[in-house]
């Protein structure tokens, strides 16, 4: 099963059940299985900013950066992803609402891949969505083909 609908359906189930999702209410034994592929952090209102506090095994691989307490704003991804995500994530904090999409990932030789992903909101002090879980399906991918990715890479200070 894809990790960004399992996670999707385990925090839907929680949202059924009346639970103000918070970080600390995440239950890793009940998504172990797709734990390598999942990201937690925060979004910061004012000024907008989004920190990743942890960052799964396999997007770590596949970044090819632990970006672990790192502002997504520091990052440089913008030579293999489509995906806007600082848009993204205003979405999820302005409309408090899960997104659920696909991103299109470049590799050095030009070739592209799609892999699906999700950013789900969760409480954080008062603010409905001041933190998220996220996820990404990189289950077709070939591990011998990620030193083809471009790389995540930390901007330069």
């Amino acid at each position: 099963m894809r990790a960004t609908r399992r996670l999707f359906e385990y925090w839907l189930t929680g949202q059924e059940l009346g639970i103000k999702f918070r970080r600390t209410d995440i239950d890793p034994s009940a998504i172990a299985e797709i734990l390598p592929f999942i990201i937690l952090g925060d979004i910061e209102a004012d000024p907008f900013r989004v920190r990743f506090r942890l960052v799964g095994t396999s997007v770590v691989e596949f970044s090819r950066l632990d970006f672990s307490g790192k502002y997504l704003d520091e990052l440089k991804y913008d030579a293999r992803d489509s995906v806007d995500w600082r848009d993204c994530y205003r979405y999820v904090h302005t409309e408090r609402q899960p997104i659920i999409g696909n991103n299109e990932i470049s590799f050095v030789d030009g070739k592209v891949s799609i892999y699906e992903f999700s950013i789900l909101p969760l409480w954080r002090d008062d603010d409905p969505a001041g933190s998220f879980i996220a996820s990404e399906a990189y289950e077709g991918f070939d591990r011998l083909h990620i030193p083809d990715l471009e790389p995540v890479e930390q901007r330069p200070r």
